[in-house]
């Protein structure tokens, strides 16, 4: 699995829709962005990092063969996963994100689409392939819109109670999140902001 370690504040955009709509040559990549730096061009999710913990960022763009089955078939995925880097085997945090970026009209819909590829990723990831050990680690499943859409109140909002469950049983105990910003205190606590 192709991933990079960090330990300092990271900024996640996803440029495709970007580049459909302005050409390939009006954005640094084509797809999902992990950089140490805001990009200057579109909206990003910041996961903050400020006592320099080691955590690990796996852009799932890069490993496209893992999201492919045996028989061919494709599986969808959220744009990354990130956890934290430890060695001592104790419970750290990990975070499946998909980012939309849309209109407020959109909104709805596109947060369905989106818990759908969370839930398909986390199962996939964890249960099917077995990449990670579920017991390891406290799983976030977290949608954002990394744009001028306020997401406050969305949980209470969008996510029902039946929602909740849903994710939770579909995705082996994950924690629905909306957020665009994250911080981590330690490498078993992460909070949401």
């Amino acid at each position: 699995m192709i991933s990079e370690v960090y330990s300092e504040t990271v900024y996640v955009a996803d440029f495709t829709d970007y580049v459909s709509k302005n050409g390939r040559d009006a954005a640094p990549c084509s797809g999902v962005l992990v950089g140490m730096q805001e990009n200057g061009i579109i909206p990003s999710f910041v996961l903050t990092d400020d006592n320099s913990h080691p955590f690990v960022v796996v852009n799932n763009e890069k490993n496209g063969s893992l999201y492919t089955r045996d028989d061919g078939t494709k599986v969808p995925q959220c744009e990354c996963i990130i956890y934290a880097d430890r060695h001592d085997n104790r419970k750290g945090w990990m975070i499946f994100l998909e980012l939309k970026y849309c209109m407020e009209k959109n909104l709805y819909d596109n947060m369905l689409d989106g818990i759908g590829q969370l839930k398909a990723t986390c199962k996939y990831i964890m249960e099917e392939k077995e990449v990670f050990d579920t017991k390891m680690f406290k799983k976030y499943l977290v949608i954002s819109t990394p744009s001028s859409i306020p997401l406050d109140p969305f949980d209470a909002f969008y996510f029902d109670q039946d929602t909740m469950l849903s994710v939770k049983k579909e995705s082996g105990g994950g924690i629905l999140k909306a957020s665009n910003m994250a911080r981590i205190q330690t490498p078993a606590v992460i909070d949401f902001e």
